[in-house]
């Protein structure tokens, strides 16, 4: 036993040394990116500036994680470079990714963050094709085996994480060891940021090497031949009669089916990239891959007809933007296995990583185009109500429609949450959103939520640097955050409970309830109170976010950070998990 166990460590102890070895800069990278992390995660959270900071840094150097494994099997593809041109690549690398952190980077918000995402998707593309990029066979195969190992490696660091998480946990409840929560996310970083990244590059296939189909693997058979692949036959079926029932009964279905059909093509095209290398062994895998891409096709084309409808009534916003690039690039993979004979699953790889890239950069963005449609849509709607003269808004002669409040109201917002409102054409310059009224001439509509007749609303405490007086309350809870939470005072026989699941706020006194509200019923009347004074509305003030429940026995003051959900046509509001905290004084 205890040779066995040596014998492990030192076949560990050898992938490690062969993954350092190798992979020098980019265990180098993910060794770095972890101490930032674990520095962020010791880090008090009241320190924003340096948190943002620490996380631009961290991305930066996780991003530079395969653009380094690029860059490695790039030169062991081409071993004939001499080291001057070897150290200017590196020195290039190093320059972009400062140039990155000080440009692209300038703030981590939704768009930064989208494309980080698909910079990283389309380096870690590149990564895997760089040694096939002309050889092309076997290119499956390839891929195949990092993925067995990928998901073999991080197996292997989630058993070893958890055993881990019981020894310190162990050790902390023995001898009472008083071991900071924050030590399991640690742990976690280390395991699965340097452990297994070390783990798994150690097992990549070497330039040039061999791989056969006798090496398939034998799991990943069985999932795929025999579970997935009936199970996508299954939902193709459901998806057609589905598709009959529309036809039938003429009705259009709203939103859901584009995303039903695209994540199930996007699911079957990897499914196929995968089978692939089976085709001439299995003819199960041969039928499937000859006729399902055929299958596809009218289902996809069901798919952009429901997407070009609510493009046509709504304009284009990235998230039917990146649906439609995506929607193309598996319409034009399935037309390459119809067309082509002997197709190249190489292809698809490039192409995607190219797609990754372009869709987040350039006038061809999804950014790009959305400004572009949602412009061209508020000056339709404009020259409609004829509000435009010399080049300027003007409030219209008559009562514009609802209808054209509410896009004119929706534009306006989408700009303002997503981009900027300097970017929507014909406003005044230093437009605010709480100039609507003044500037068109009737109050900012709540905008709708999902295409539904439900209009969502939205409440959030401005940053003032307000101060608020405390002094006569005696406890303090902090409930900004989801779940159930439940806090004991080990001094007084005081505890408080709230549950998420059933917006329950319960108080406690000798184990006796002297204290119980609905959090949503608090939330409603804030939100009354809101809607009241204006409904032109979205940042408020501490004040207006403030309710105070004073009983005989207790006195309650609530603060919400924020407060959405929708209103239905009837009045009925839904709200939204609320994030609050509570200030308690016992009378």
């Amino acid at each position: 036993m205890i040779e066995k166990m040596i014998s492990y460590f030192q076949l560990l102890t050898s992938k490690l040394v062969t993954s350092i070895n190798r992979f020098p800069e980019t265990i180098l990278l993910a060794t770095s990116t972890v101490i930032t992390l674990i520095y962020m995660n010791h880090l008090d959270y009241g320190n924003v500036n340096a948190r943002e900071d620490l996380t631009r840094i961290a991305m930066v150097l996780a991003i530079g994680i395969p653009l380094c494994l690029c860059i490695k099997v790039f030169f062991e593809r081409k071993q004939s470079l001499n080291k001057g041109i070897k150290l200017g690549i590196y020195l290039s690398a190093i320059v972009a990714l400062i140039l990155y952190y000080l440009f692209m980077l300038k703030d981590v918000n939704n768009i930064s963050i989208s494309r980080y995402i698909a910079f990283s998707i389309s380096l870690y593309l590149t990564f895997s094709f760089i040694p096939y990029f002309f050889k092309k066979e076997n290119y499956e195969l390839y891929v195949i085996t990092l993925f067995n190992r990928f998901v073999t490696t991080y197996l292997y660091s989630v058993i070893l994480f958890l055993g881990l998480v019981a020894i310190i946990f162990t050790i902390n409840i023995l001898f009472t060891a008083n071991i900071s929560a924050r030590i399991y996310f640690d742990l976690w970083l280390i395991v699965v940021g340097i452990f297994a990244p070390a783990f798994f590059l150690a097992d990549i296939p070497e330039f040039g090497q061999k791989l056969n189909i006798r090496e398939y693997s034998k799991v990943l058979k069985v999932l795929l031949l025999y579970i997935v692949m009936p199970l996508i036959v299954a939902y193709s079926a459901i998806l057609y009669v589905y598709f009959i029932k529309i036809l039938v009964t003429a009705q259009w279905p709203q939103g859901i089916l584009a995303n039903l059909v695209l994540w199930f093509s996007i699911i079957s095209t990897i499914v196929i990239f995968f089978i692939y290398p089976l085709r001439n062994t299995n003819q199960w895998v041969k039928t499937f891959i000859s006729f399902f891409p055929k299958l596809l096709i009218p289902l996809l084309i069901m798919m952009f007809v429901s997407i070009g409808i609510r493009i046509n009534a709504y304009g284009i916003t990235e998230n039917r933007y990146f649906v439609l690039v995506a929607g193309l690039w598996v319409t034009g993979c399935m037309l390459y296995y119809i067309l082509n004979r002997n197709p190249k699953n190489i292809v698809f790889t490039i192409s995607l990583a190219i797609i990754s890239v372009m869709v987040v950069t350039g006038p061809l963005s999804g950014y790009s185009v959305s400004k572009f449609s949602q412009n061209m849509r508020f000056e339709k709607i404009l020259k409609a109500n004829n509000m435009i003269s010399n080049d300027k808004i003007i409030k219209p002669s008559s009562a514009i429609a609802k209808t054209d409040r509410e896009q004119i109201s929706s534009i306006l917002l989408y700009f303002q949450n997503k981009h900027d409102l300097e970017d929507l054409k014909y406003l005044p310059k230093d437009f605010e959103i709480g100039q609507t009224k003044d500037v068109f001439g009737f109050e900012l509509e709540q905008y709708y939520w999902g295409g539904s007749q439900d209009k969502y609303f939205n409440y959030r405490i401005v940053k003032n640097g307000e101060f608020l007086d405390i002094k006569d309350y005696d406890y303090f809870c902090d409930y900004t955050y989801y779940g159930e939470i439940n806090i004991k005072n080990t001094e007084k026989p005081i505890s408080i409970s709230y549950s998420e699941q059933n917006r329950k706020l319960e108080i406690l006194e000798n184990n006796n309830v002297i204290y119980n509200e609905n959090i949503d019923d608090i939330a409603n009347k804030i939100y009354s109170k809101i809607n009241e004074s204006s409904v032109n509305k979205f940042d408020v003030s501490i004040d207006e976010m403030t309710y105070v429940d004073s009983r005989s026995n207790i006195e309650v003051m609530y603060i919400f950070n924020d407060i959405s959900g929708t209103e239905s046509p009837d009045g009925n509001k839904t709200i939204h998990p609320p994030m609050f905290y509570i200030f308690v004084k016992i009378k």
